[in-house]
């Protein structure tokens, strides 16, 4: 049988809180002169509410080999305005690969996902996979480098004030203090080296496709197992003969035709 995935009834009325606007000039300062000119050209047209001519500026950049997290911003902003679902969560989801710190990126991409048709409820996290995933997120991996290389900096202060200490209760102390901080830096780099690892090896995408059938086998001649709907996100798996394995955030795993699917 089927499935569909329920359509979403909540779609955001008041649009007057959502962050629609272009990244400022600042934020261009890795281009080059040329560059630069066609990012501040983009940024006019779509200020004055020409958003085709800001996209194509925008992508003249992208052709010309450079990448921001500002410039997919105001690519996703300009499609959010055609009312492009698929571009529009695409390049937010490039913006936010550059920046998963932004903010303004983080809300967009909220509301960006209300403009798709499929409602996915992710699979239910242990408390650890929370407490991880909260820490991830107000911490950056530069951050967690640095933090986890202050652990290991303290850990041998702390134990060189242990072997020149010679009061039971000072040497005591700083044995506690350096053995805390190697356990805390310890944790800190297993979970900096996971993070990291995640990222290098996830694969995801966006549907580009108003309706995509999803197969349970490589093969047409098997009816679809549920739907999908241009802009939303899945993970990319195996590729096989002309078809793409992919997984959603409920854990549904299926297959579609290549092609139908941008990686990010």
């Amino acid at each position: 049988m089927i499935r569909k995935f329920k359509m979403k009834k909540n779609i955001f009325i008041i649009l007057l809180f959502f962050s629609f606007i272009v990244k400022p000039q600042s934020v261009s300062e890795d281009f080059d002169k040329d560059n630069h000119i066609l990012f501040e050209s983009g940024n006019k047209a779509f200020i004055d509410g020409n958003y085709q001519l800001a996209i194509k500026n925008y992508e003249k950049v992208l052709d010309n080999g450079f990448h921001s997290s500002a410039l997919y911003y105001n690519l996703g902003n300009s499609f959010y305005r055609l009312n492009n679902v698929a571009e529009t969560n695409y390049y937010f989801y490039k913006a936010i690969k550059l920046s998963p710190n932004d903010t303004d990126i983080q809300n967009n991409i909220l509301y960006a996902q209300n403009m798709t048709l499929d409602s996915i409820e992710e699979l239910p996290k242990t408390q650890v996979k929370q407490a991880i995933d909260y820490l991830i997120s107000i911490l950056s991996i530069k951050n967690l480098a640095f933090i986890s290389l202050a652990m290991v900096y303290l850990f041998f202060i702390f134990f060189i004030f242990y072997l020149f200490s010679f009061k039971p209760v000072i040497k005591r102390m700083y044995f506690t203090l350096s053995l805390f901080a190697i356990i805390f830096g310890f944790l800190l780099v297993s979970l900096l080296y996971n993070e990291i690892d995640r990222l290098k090896n996830e694969k995801a995408g966006i549907v580009f496709t108003k309706e995509l059938p999803v197969f349970s086998e490589p093969d047409k001649r098997n009816q679809e197992s549920f739907y999908l709907h241009e802009g939303t996100k899945v993970q990319l798996l195996d590729k096989l003969a002309g078809w793409q394995k992919i997984r959603l955030l409920n854990g549904y795993e299926g297959w579609v035709k290549e092609g139908k699917v941008r990686s990010l």
